[in-house]
């Protein structure tokens, strides 16, 4: 997330040069709350300091409340920014895209892809399903489970069982928001019972450390298991 940052903020300034633009520029910075995004953000503007001066001006929020989210909109529109750069949640995605339609403020992003129609949301993160149902193709998976979280991996495990559906896949969903410490062992003793062991894990990277490390605490890191990350 911070390396896409860091990247997006050096392209958003190249525009900036190449545009007819007054002195000072004010980008605005949507992170979450004890977060350190917004540092990565700030860093790369501190690194402009010719005209026109880029001037961060950032607020912490808590991404899936939707008035803390309108609040801090309403707050970033106030002081006349350009563009906002920063990450949503699913929970009030669609309220941020509306008010960028309607305002006409840019809003861009690295977060899970979103399918929209709105030319005021730039999503810097490309569409993972072609290129994950190549990989599984590639590999001749034709049974496995596949561990999602409702924040990304909705959209990738439809276009998953859309493919499943045409090739005869046999394919376990599993959310892994909902899962328990019982429906995670019981996954791995399933596969065990089959003579399986490929699993696809999509979510994002605070839930997959979490269950990395219990894949390691079963024991489940040898190599009759294999696994493909999709959301890193």
């Amino acid at each position: 997330m911070q390396r896409s940052l860091t990247l997006l903020c050096t392209s958003f300034l190249g525009l900036c040069l190449g545009s007819s633009f007054p002195s000072n520029i004010n980008i605005g910075g949507l992170f979450p709350t004890e977060s350190h995004e917004y540092e990565v953000f700030r860093f790369a503007l501190s690194h402009h300091q010719d005209i026109p001066k880029l001037v961060p001006q950032v607020d912490m929020v808590k991404m899936g409340n939707s008035f803390s989210m309108t609040y801090a909109f309403c707050s970033q529109f106030s002081k006349g920014v350009y563009a906002i750069i920063g990450v949503y949640d699913r929970k009030t995605v669609n309220m941020l895209m509306s008010f960028c339609g309607a305002l006409h403020v840019c809003f861009v992003t690295p977060s899970f892809p979103m399918e929209n129609s709105n030319q005021f949301v730039i999503q810097l993160r490309p569409e993972l399903q072609d290129a994950l149902v190549g990989v599984i193709e590639h590999y001749k998976w034709s049974k496995f489970v596949y561990m999602y979280s409702s924040d990304s991996g909705l959209s990738v495990l439809q276009k998953v069982l859309d493919t499943a559906a045409e090739h005869n896949w046999l394919v376990t969903s599993v959310n892994v928001e909902t899962m328990t410490e019982a429906s995670f062992l019981k996954v791995f003793q399933d596969l065990d019972k089959r003579k399986e062991g490929q699993i696809i894990i999509d979510c994002e990277l605070e839930r997959l450390t979490s269950i990395l490390k219990k894949i390691i605490e079963l024991g489940k890191n040898v190599k009759s298991y294999h696994y493909i990350l999709a959301n890193l």
